[in-house]
């Protein structure tokens, strides 16, 4: 798996970019299709000045794996809570595509029945 790190009007240090890493990793092992070698994750960190200083940071949380995309954003007033925050967020969606999955191939081993 890949992982790509983009930030705008931010540096990260690299505890910060440790961190990521491994949460990540950790969410890859959720599902083997995830950990797959051509499955990639991409992480949008991204300050913007705002009215709300809750908003001002930004995560977008994208994996693309084999046969779909998971994506997920989060709005907070720290990088590494909005980071928190889209992981929470992709936790769900991926175990919703674990249950996808696991009912395309069901389906797919199912005998056929005829009328």
């Amino acid at each position: 798996m890949q992982i790509k790190i983009n930030v705008q009007h931010i540096h990260l240090s690299p505890h910060q970019e440790e961190m990521i890493h491994s949460k990540i990793e950790h969410l890859s092992h959720l599902s083997a299709r995830l950990d797959d070698e051509s499955s990639e994750v991409r992480v949008d960190l991204i300050y913007e000045k705002s009215r709300s200083a809750e908003d001002a940071y930004k995560c977008h949380l994208t994996f693309f794996v084999p046969q779909d995309t998971l994506r997920t954003e989060s709005h907070s007033d720290s990088i590494e809570n909005a980071f928190d925050d889209a992981i929470d967020k992709m936790k769900t969606q991926i175990e919703y595509y674990k249950s996808k999955i696991h009912h395309m191939e069901k389906r797919k081993g199912a005998p056929e029945i005829d009328d």
